[in-house]
């Protein structure tokens, strides 16, 4: 496994909880080595497949494979090759950095002394966390516990890293240092980064998938994906009390509130008339044309709203 190519196949797999909700609708990707988005808002489902990718629960039905290896059957050979960084994990705010990063190496198998030293240390200067190393997990910040997070999910060199809303309630800069790692990550691994932020995904992001309420609503590179909207993407700006009769004459994806006045896109194979203005589309309108339902046959039309 160490020369070849590696990749994730995940194919029709379905999860139902007790309580009748249906987190994943037969869930079909192949996933390739690389940074590889999963975009949807909360409650898609993308917390339900990350876990299910990373062991930690049974799906219903369906197979997943991580090269020749049957991720729901093999599940000791996936943990030695994996990296997970959950959406909420526990830190020790009394331990110094580098001590609870060496207990993580030990836990990973990693027992020799020396070697342990070696990895910690290239880790911690990885993460832009060796000048810290001394300090108690306490005093960190947001961005800061979330680099460390990465030490640990990086030790061993998985071949599968798992990150889920790696970004959620970072500031600015943090977000940026810690997307900038992330990219460094990519080259021979498979990198799976769930995230409700487009910006995430079309700044990493060789590959992505739209998910909602359990369904795959597209699956695509983002740059193909923004080429296809080339030219259905209008733009127009209401009052606010005249949105509803919008809504009910033209496809809206998603609207924007900008001082007082809202800035509406409308998805449209033609021109849709007086007041409309062609735009270059992103990936925000590909999110939104897609959750609105253009995407996939099954989903009944919803509207985005961003404020901004």
């Amino acid at each position: 496994m160490e020369n070849q190519q590696i990749s994730l196949s995940i194919r029709n797999v379905s999860k139902t909880y007790a309580n009748g909700v249906q987190a994943l609708r037969n869930v079909y990707l192949d996933i390739p080595a690389g940074m590889y988005g999963l975009l949807g808002p909360n409650g898609a489902g993308k917390s339900t497949l990350m876990r299910t990718l990373a062991t930690l629960q049974e799906p219903d039905s369906g197979q997943v494979f991580l090269g020749g290896i049957d991720v729901l059957k093999q599940k000791e050979e996936v943990r030695q090759t994996l990296g997970y960084l959950p959406q909420e994990f526990g830190v020790y705010p009394g331990v110094r950095t580098e001590d609870l990063l060496d207990y993580f190496a030990v836990l990973k198998g990693i027992t020799s002394r020396a070697s342990r030293r070696e990895v910690v240390a290239a880790l911690l200067k990885q993460t832009n966390l060796w000048e810290v190393r001394s300090q108690k997990l306490g005093g960190f910040s947001g961005g800061m516990r979330q680099r460390f997070g990465v030490a640990v999910a990086l030790l061993g060199n998985p071949k599968l890293l798992i990150v889920d809303e790696p970004t959620a309630g970072l500031d600015p800069a943090e977000r940026v240092r810690f997307l900038n790692l992330l990219s460094e990550l990519g080259e021979n691994s498979v990198v799976l980064l769930s995230t409700h932020i487009v910006e995430d995904v079309s700044e990493l992001c060789t590959h992505m998938a739209i998910i909602n309420k359990g369904l795959i609503l597209q699956d695509a590179a983002p740059m193909h994906a923004v080429r296809e909207l080339q030219g259905r993407i209008w733009r127009c700006v209401a009052e606010k009390g005249s949105l509803p009769s919008l809504e009910q004459e033209h496809q809206v994806i998603s609207t924007k509130l900008l001082g007082g006045r809202t800035v509406a896109h409308v998805y449209s194979e033609e021109d849709p008339g007086k007041g409309f203005e062609l735009v270059q589309p992103d990936l925000e309108d590909v999110y939104f044309t897609a959750m609105a339902g253009y995407h996939h046959k099954q989903e009944l039309p919803q509207v985005g709203e961003v404020q901004s």
